[in-house]
């Protein structure tokens, strides 16, 4: 039987591409900065004690944290998922040696039978440790053996062995969040090392048909009243583990729920930049858009869901360019304005105020999949099958890809549309795709200008024009006798500077263009010496408002 009942029409690189100037080689450095600023002794404490080792350091998230006091071990598969992924692209001494010093310890820790997490066996069915934990420790693996730590695959398999003959499966899935252990399982089958068991054991324990149904017919309780411990944007990987499941089985009911909650998402739950408006622990309905940080919302690991299910999307349908859109927003405008530095990665991203102060703990579930996703950012700039090339996203790169084809991409994206295409290897004439984005097509569609024949030598040039697209704010917050309107200009979202929350400025918004003028990376307003715009992404802990109260003025 073959593997994949539906295969990926298009591969993506594991290696190859290399980041060489811009925005997203920044992001992409100082991630690797971030990862070395790990303590080893302290990702190992609660190994080390399982194991009745000496322990020295305190583990991360001490005191009352939640995720590596509660979830031990954690931290570990963070650390592994972002270094492993770094380490595609490009060698690293001091980050394959940490991570070959947590691979050792990991292998030396794991019990006969497979079991590796550093809690005892009763402890496993509590909390989110078969679900989440699991996940993480799982990825990390995967992550590493990618990588070239041929040992990780073999640890990971062990331990998914473990896991499919556990005592915990008949309920594994109503435990805290449990939802979303479904993708390690489905990750696991598509590894290497993957068995048919692993998409068994997803089926059996964790399918569930009637929510399936639910998003089929559109049914928004299925995104903000899953009856299981709680909602939480968290459903959004489990979509990735359905997707899975129809590539393996063929299975229709599959494709349509994940294509139906894609789209209720972009109706009723995305945010201006592309985050996520659902997350957990607060009241929710469909378009609440909240936006004051009282509310929960934004969390990047919503955002790491969805890049990675759209990244899914494209590969099995190439030529819907939407699909592309998606992840560059979602990559400049949450993953980007999440990153602080080589510090973190806020956890929310508000849209009003000041952005989420908790990127100085290293430990949390979205500074675990920020580092991932940012080790990832040269895997979505190109996909390619053997006689095609895609150029998703611009960044200035080189690319060496498997089919034969090298390329060079310089470009000012995103803070200018300048776009320079050379390839400099062609084993063979190839089609060469490349993205006109949504923003910037003249009807707001976005679509793949097709170039076929393509031989060494050949170079492309465009000019991609920036304007300004206003939106109005119509969400749960919105101020009596008052509109607010959020501003973008070319790929980037803005916001209005100051305090207090929100800001108040004054312009037209059926005419921006005649009220705003870009210099310097900044957007300023007409007859206002008070205000000016910043990239949403560039901002921090200044207090900003992305919708500010606009006293229209014609």
């Amino acid at each position: 039987m073959e593997k994949y009942a539906v295969p990926y029409k298009l591969q993506v690189p594991m290696g190859g591409v290399r980041l060489t100037d811009g925005r997203l080689k920044k992001a992409f450095d100082n991630n690797a900065e971030f990862l070395k600023g790990f303590d080893v002794d302290r990702m190992l404490y609660w190994y080390r004690v399982h194991a009745g080792k000496k322990a020295p350091g305190v583990p991360y998230a001490a005191g009352d944290g939640h995720f590596e006091n509660n979830l031990h071990g954690q931290t570990a598969g963070a650390f592994m998922m972002g270094a492993g992924t770094e380490l595609l692209w490009q060698e690293d001494e001091t980050l394959r040696t940490m991570l070959r010093d947590i691979l050792r310890e990991l292998s030396e820790d794991q019990a006969k039978d497979g079991f590796l997490l550093p809690i005892d066996r009763e402890t496993f069915k509590t909390k989110e440790y078969p679900n989440y934990t699991r996940a993480w420790v799982t990825f990390g693996l995967l992550d590493a053996g990618y990588a070239g730590e041929d040992t990780a695959f073999t640890m990971a398999r062990r331990m998914t062995d473990h896991f499919n003959k556990s005592e915990v499966l008949p309920y594994v899935k109503d435990m805290n969040l449990g939802f979303q252990g479904i993708l390690a399982s489905t990750r696991m089958y598509d590894a290497p090392c993957g068995k048919t068991e692993d998409i068994e054991v997803a089926q059996k324990y964790y399918e569930e048909d009637w929510w399936l149904r639910q998003l089929i017919e559109k049914d928004h309780r299925a995104i903000y009243a899953h009856p299981g411990n709680h909602p939480h944007s968290t459903l959004l990987t489990t979509l990735e583990g359905y997707l899975d499941l129809y590539r393996v089985t063929g299975e229709k009911r599959y494709f349509d729920a994940v294509t139906s909650a894609l789209s209720m998402y972009e109706d009723k739950w995305q945010h201006v930049g592309g985050g996520i408006a659902m997350c957990e622990n607060d009241d929710y309905y469909p378009g609440c858009l909240w936006l004051s940080p009282k509310h929960n919302y934004n969390e990047l690991c919503s955002t790491n869901f969805w890049i990675l299910l759209n990244q899914r999307m494209h590969r099995l349908d190439p030529d819907n360019a939407h699909y592309a859109d998606e992840i560059e927003n979602s990559v400049y405008n949450v993953l980007l304005a999440s990153q602080v530095g080589s510090t973190g990665f806020h956890y929310l991203n508000f849209l009003e105020r000041t952005k989420d102060w908790r990127y100085l703990d290293r430990a949390t579930c979205c500074a675990s999949l920020g580092t991932r996703l940012c080790g990832l950012l040269p895997q979505f700039l190109y996909s390619y099958s053997e006689n095609d090339v895609y150029v998703d996203l611009y960044a200035q790169s080189e690319a060496k890809l498997p089919n034969g084809v090298s390329l060079i991409c310089e470009t000012g994206l995103p803070d200018n549309g300048y776009i320079k295409l050379t390839v400099t290897e062609a084993e063979h004439p190839f089609t060469l795709h490349l993205r006109v984005p949504r923003w910037a097509a003249e009807d707001g569609e976005s679509f793949y200008d097709v170039h076929t024949e393509v031989t060494k030598g050949a170079v492309f040039e465009v000019e991609f024009p920036f304007g300004y697209r206003v939106t109005r704010y119509t969400g749960g917050e919105r101020i009596p006798d008052k509109e607010r309107y959020a501003l973008e200009y070319g790929p980037l979202l803005y916001a209005a500077m100051g305090a207090p929350s929100p800001v108040e400025v004054s312009w037209d918004p059926e005419k921006p263009e005649a009220w705003f003028t870009p210099q310097g990376g900044k957007l300023y307003i007409k007859d206002d010496a008070c205000h000016e715009y910043w990239p949403y992404c560039d901002i921090h802990d200044e207090p900003f408002s992305v919708y500010p109260v606009v006293h229209e003025v014609k």
